[in-house]
């Protein structure tokens, strides 16, 4: 060994303290190895390994973020059945509104009002006559005119009428109102027959007690008294 100048040779003491074991206090006072067991025990509960302060940090164990991870997965399928389920809700709301709307077209288009004539000239009108009720509008056209189904409905009669009205047609319409149709060249339905609006029911023409070719037009709602044809056809959407 070398020792440096002056320096003298260890005493006992001294290389007793060199070799001497760790387990000494800062003051170099053996360490009580109790104490010592104790301390090393207490870092050994306490959880403050690498990993326990990670999980620590984390606020969570391996079990529970796998627990977390689950139940997103299973909000988010929940989450697309439901908006799978309300999706088909929609298209099956949209179907039956779509049905619905369909329906209430068709309706409307089988209750609509048109005109018995394309083309015509207003003649006699409804009121008295001769001394008796025309209970009429006369609409001047030529021979072979079509007669055309003011609204959908059934065919009362078609046929010849004794009583001055010549080849007639009546209907009864959807909402019980009966038209007449007088004095028409031929006929083109039968009785019980269903027509729709605007349907080809007569030819115009000049039979029976008539002046001059045209069409007699009676409108007898509910199937009673005839009333004044230009103001209820009006009131349909009519204007003769």
């Amino acid at each position: 060994m070398i020792r440096e100048a002056n320096a003298g040779e260890l005493g006992v003491g001294a290389a007793t303290m060199l070799n001497a074991p760790s387990s000494v206090d800062a003051f170099g006072a053996p360490a009580d190895p109790g104490a010592v067991s104790a301390a090393t025990a207490d870092r050994a509960g306490s959880g403050t390994s690498r990993d326990s302060s990670r999980q620590a940090l984390t606020g969570a164990t391996p079990s529970a973020v796998e627990a977390a991870a689950a139940k997103a997965l299973a909000d988010q399928r929940s989450k697309a059945a439901t908006d799978r389920a309300a999706k088909v809700a929609r298209a099956k709301a949209d179907r039956a509104a779509k049905v619905k709307a369909d329906k209430a077209n068709a309706l409307a288009a089988a209750h609509r009002w048109v005109s018995p004539l394309a083309s015509y000239t207003l003649t006699s009108g409804y009121g008295f006559r001769w001394g008796k009720l025309h209970p009429a509008q006369d609409l001047a056209t030529s021979v072979g005119s079509q007669v055309h189904s003011l609204s959908s409905g059934t065919v009362v009669s078609a046929g010849w009428d004794s009583t001055g009205y010549g080849n007639l047609v009546r209907i009864q319409y959807w909402d019980g109102t009966v038209s007449f149709m007088a004095h028409n060249s031929r006929l083109v339905v039968s009785a019980g027959e269903t027509v729709a609006p605007g349907q080809l029911v007569a030819y115009s023409g000049n039979t029976g007690h008539s002046t001059g070719p045209h069409v007699h037009l009676e409108i007898h709602p509910g199937g009673g008294d005839a009333v004044p044809p230009m103001p209820w056809l009006a009131g349909h959407g009519i204007r003769l």
